[in-house]
C-alpha cells in the first residue's frame, strides 16, 4: 500500500510538459513496436501465404461484389482439398462435432441410409426409429426397399423418386415430428402396393452388431441416447439358419461395435453354435481402435497379442488378448463381403486369412452388375487416415497418412481388393442390397 501511495505522489509532482513528452514518447515507441512486429511477422510468413493474403485484400477492396472472410476461406480450403485424395478432408468445428457424434453412433432422423444418388435403402440402423416402426401386418422397413414418398398421412405424400427430392423431404422433418414413409419393394417410383410406415424422427444411438440364430435376433440397445446399452432380444430368428449356425452382421467399425461384438461372441458360446457367418457386406470400415478390439475374437493361434496390420514403413498395430479359443474354438467361420466392403473390413479379413481363421474358400463375394467375366471383389482400400484436431478452433483435418499391409508385411489391397480370383466364392446379385436378401439365402444354402 505504501509503495502505491508513493508512486501516486510522484505522478502528482510531474510538470504538464514532462507528462506530454512522456505520452508522446510512449506513442512513438508503441507504433515502432507495432510496425516492427508486423514487418517481422510478414517476413516470417510463407511466400504463398503472403500472396494469398494479398489476393484476399485486393478482392475485398476492389472486386465489384462483396466477398466475406468466411466465403473466401471456405473457397481457399475447398481448393486445397482438391489437391488431396477422396479420403482426406477439412472439418469445420460444427462438421467435426457431427463427425464425432456419428463415430459414436449418435444420429438424428429416422435411421435409414441410402445408396449414393438413389432413394434405395442399404441400411436400417438397429435401434433407430425406423428399426422399431411397424406398418400394416407388422411389416417393417428393410434394406433393398425404395423410399418413394414422405408425408403427414397416406393421402398427403410428397414423391421422393430422386435423391434430391428425398433429401429435401427428409430435411424438412424435425426431431419429434411423426411422418409417414411410403416404401416400395419393387421400384424407385412405385406408388401402389406400398408399405406405409409411421415414424417419429429423433436422436438415437445406433447398434453396429446384429446377432441371430434360428431362434432369435439380438443387439445391444441404447436407450435415450445413453452411452451404455443392454444386450437384448430384438426379434425372431432367421429361419434359413440351421441348428448350430449363427449369423453376425458387423455394420461398421465404429461406436460401441467392439463391446457389441463381445456380447455377440458370448451369445454364440451360450447358444452352443459351431458355424458362424460374419457379414461384412456394405461395411466401409471405420476406427482402427474398434478393429483392434474385435480382432482378438477372430485371430486363431497361441499368442498373447496379434499383429492386425502394418502401416507405412513397418509400424505394427496389435490386437491385445486372445479370445478366439474361448468363443470360437472348433468353429467353422465364413465371411460375406461385396464391392462396398472396405478398409478395416478388408484388414480384418486379411488378418483372419493370415492366422488361419478362414481360407479364401470360406469367403463369399457378392457381385452386383458389371461384366459377366469380371471377378467379384471387395472395394480395395489399403490406406489409412489420421484425424488431426485443433483444440484452439475446434476444427480438424483428416489426412491419408499410410498404406496398410496385412500381417505378412507385403500384401496391400489398395486398388485391388480381395477377389474371387483369389479363390473366394462368387455370388451374383442384382444390386448390393436386394429386397429379401436373396444373396444371403444363396450363401446360407451353400454353407449348408
Amino acid at each position: 500500500m505504501q509503495q502505491d501511495f508513493n508512486m501516486t505522489e510522484q505522478k502528482k509532482k510531474r510538470s504538464p510538459l514532462k507528462t506530454a513528452l512522456l505520452c508522446a514518447a510512449c506513442v512513438v515507441i508503441a507504433a515502432a513496436l507495432f510496425f516492427a512486429g508486423f514487418f517481422v511477422c510478414s517476413l516470417s510468413q510463407d511466400e504463398g501465404l503472403r500472396s494469398l493474403l494479398w489476393f484476399k485484400d485486393r478482392i475485398q477492396e476492389s472486386y465489384y461484389k462483396d466477398i466475406s472472410d468466411e466465403k473466401f476461406w471456405e473457397a481457399a480450403i475447398g481448393g486445397v482439398e482438391g489437391l488431396l485424395d477422396d479420403y482426406s478432408c477439412y472439418y469445420s468445428a460444427d462438421e467435426y462435432d457431427a463427425e464425432v457424434n456419428a463415430d459414436r453412433g449418435i444420429m438424428d432422423g429416422a435411421g435409414l441410409a441410402f445408396f449414393t444418388d438413389t432413394n434405395k435403402i442399404y441400411k436400417v440402423a438397429v435401434g433407430s426409429p425406423a428399426f422399431y416402426a411397424e406398418g400394416g401386418e407388422g411389416r417393417r422397413a428393410e434394406a433393398g426397399m425404395y423410399l418413394t414418398g414422405v408425408g403427414t398421412a397416406e393421402g398427403e405424400m410428397k414423391d421422393t423418386f430422386t435423391a434430391a427430392a428425398l433429401e429435401k423431404a427428409l430435411s424438412s422433418v424435425s426431431a419429434g415430428d411423426t411422418c409417414v414413409l411410403r416404401l416400395s419393394a419393387d421400384s424407385a417410383s412405385e406408388t401402389d402396393d406400398c408399405l406405409y410406415l409411421p415414424v417419429t424422427f429423433g436422436t438415437y444411438t445406433e447398434s453396429f452388431v446384429l446377432y441371430a440364430t434360428n431362434e432369435g435376433t439380438y443387439a445391444e440397445i441404447f436407450e435415450n441416447g445413453s452411452g451404455s446399452g443392454v444386450w437384448q432380444k430384438v426379434g425372431g430368428g432367421m429361419e434359413e439358419l440351421k441348428d448350430g449356425q449363427a449369423y453376425i452382421r458387423l455394420v461398421q467399425f465404429t461406436g460401441n461395435a467392439a463391446e457389441e461384438f463381445a456380447h455377440a461372441a458370448a451369445q454364440y458360446k451360450e447358444d452352443g453354435c459351431e458355424t458362424l457367418l460374419l457379414d461384412l457386406r456394405n461395411n466401409g470400415g471405420g476406427s482402427l481402435s474398434v478393429l483392434r478390439g474385435i480382432a482378438p475374437y477372430l485371430m486363431q493361434g497361441d499368442r498373447e497379442r496379434f499383429v492386425v496390420m502394418y502401416a507405412g514403413e513397418g509400424t505394427a498395430y496389435y490386437a491385445e488378448g486372445n479370445e478366439y479359443a474361448e468363443y470360437f474354438a472348433n468353429s467353422r467361420i465364413y465371411v460375406a463381403a461385396n464391392r462396398n466392403t472396405a478398409s478395416a473390413s478388408e484388414a480384418l479379413m486379411g488378418a483372419m486369412l493370415h492366422y488361419g481363421s478362414i481360407e479364401y474358400s470360406d469367403i463369399y463375394l457378392v457381385k452386383a452388375g458389371g461384366k459377366e467375366d469380371d471377378p467379384a471383389r471387395t472395394y480395395g482400400k489399403g490406406i489409412m487416415q489420421t484425424t488431426y484436431y485443433n483444440p484452439l478452433t475446434g476444427e480438424a483435418a483428416k489426412l491419408t497418412t499410410a498404406r496398410i499391409y496385412w500381417p505378412d508385411k507385403t500384401t496391400c489391397v489398395q486398388g485391388r481388393g480381395i477377389t474371387s480370383g483369389d479363390g473366394a466364392h462368387r455370388i451374383d446379385a442384382a444390386s448390393n442390397a436386394d429386397y429379401g436378401d436373396p444373396a444371403l439365402s444363396e450363401i446360407l444354402n451353400s454353407i449348408g
